[in-house]
């Protein structure tokens, strides 16, 4: 047994309900190597070279919980994972899950390096990490799912050879570093303000940024209004609640170096748990830590070769990274809905008085 085991399950003990996550940073190693050090005693590791062909498989699981998190904010779905395509762009393995309200997926492979397989009495898991040992997404099984078809994979992809485990060195580089890339001149930030009225994709705003080296809360920064527009990082409450009662549907986009999970359609149970703010549905879960939300804005983009303007909310954390971003629901071509619109007036009006 490894000194590391041995300290984990003294954690456990004392602390039978922390979560994993938090009892690798308690122990001061990643999530990955805290499961590593568990090999044999429920858990297995797979290879990770067989990812892709892994993920193409979680199809005859059946229904399962999908979870991607960030150190802010949790997305569970529950669902079929369906509809997975995996494709090659300049070198970087890049997977979709095509299926809005259901498990809605943007993979990003080529961040991601290992893969375990975890077994309790409660549930399983497959769970995948980037080369810093941090997680970018997990699967669940639930009561519907094919157990049969879990041990099965399990089986065809365990590794029993080779499994000597290292991570890199978490240096890398946040939004707050990447915004001392660039500071533009005055003609430059008119000129990117400019290029982002003439967005005709929402999509294409990521390149938009790399056009013109700026980090994301910078863009925000400096395009303004009727762009962008800052608001209190503590409206993710009343955006949530505003959303029920007037039956808005959402999408909620939550993601990390390795994916993005995205949740269509409407909240109903909402409850505060301490610092945590919690969607409770039955399919879908969003769990959000209000204390790790630092800053907020609402962004508008044109869309739909410009016809359209698509309105977001989007929060950071104090390293200003993204954390979660709601929009309200449409269908492509389509305009968000009137309530949801004047949902986002409302926010920047009512910081304005209190400004």
């Amino acid at each position: 047994m490894t000194q590391l085991l041995k300290e984990y399950q003294l954690l456990i003990k004392e602390h039978p309900t922390m979560r994993a996550v938090d009892a690798a940073r308690a122990l001061k190693v990643s999530e990955a190597e805290l499961l590593h050090a568990q090999i044999g005693q429920g858990v297995t590791r797979l290879d990770d070279a067989q990812i892709p062909t892994i993920l193409k498989g979680l199809k005859r699981l059946g229904y399962i919980m999908a979870l991607t998190r960030n150190g802010a904010v949790v997305n569970e779905i529950k669902g079929v994972y369906d509809k997975l395509y995996i494709s090659e762009h300049q070198d970087r393995v890049m997977g979709i899950a095509i299926n809005p309200g259901g498990i809605d997926m943007r993979l990003f492979l080529h961040n991601w390096r290992s893969v375990f397989i975890v077994e309790s009495e409660k549930h399983s898991s497959i769970q995948f990490f980037d080369a810093y040992g941090h997680a970018v997404h997990e699967v669940f099984t639930t009561s519907d799912t094919d157990l049969n078809a879990f041990l099965n994979l399990r089986e065809r992809f365990k590794l029993t050879e080779g499994l000597e485990f290292t991570v890199q060195h978490d240096a890398r580089e946040t939004e707050a570093d990447r915004q001392q890339w660039h500071s533009p001149s005055e003609q430059q930030v008119v000129a990117f303000t400019q290029a982002w009225s003439d967005l005709n994709d929402v999509h294409h705003f990521p390149n938009l940024l790399k056009e013109f080296k700026l980090a994301r809360i910078q863009a925000l920064e400096l395009a303004g209004e009727p762009w962008s527009a800052e608001i209190s990082a503590t409206v993710l409450e009343s955006v949530l609640t505003q959303s029920r009662d007037k039956k808005i549907e959402i999408m909620a986009f939550v993601g990390n170096a390795g994916a993005v999970q995205i949740y269509s359609g409407p909240v109903l149970n909402l409850k505060q748990v301490g610092p945590w703010f919690n969607v409770l549905d039955d399919a879908f879960n969003l769990h959000v830590n209000t204390q790790d939300v630092s800053r907020a804005f609402v962004v508008r983009k044109p869309t739909d070769n410009g016809d359209t303007i698509v309105s977001s909310i989007e929060f950071f954390d104090d390293k200003n990274n993204t954390v979660l971003t709601l929009f309200g629901r449409r269908v492509e071509g389509k305009t968000q809905s009137t309530e949801w619109q004047a949902l986002c007036d409302k926010l920047i009006s009512s910081d304005r008085e209190i400004a």
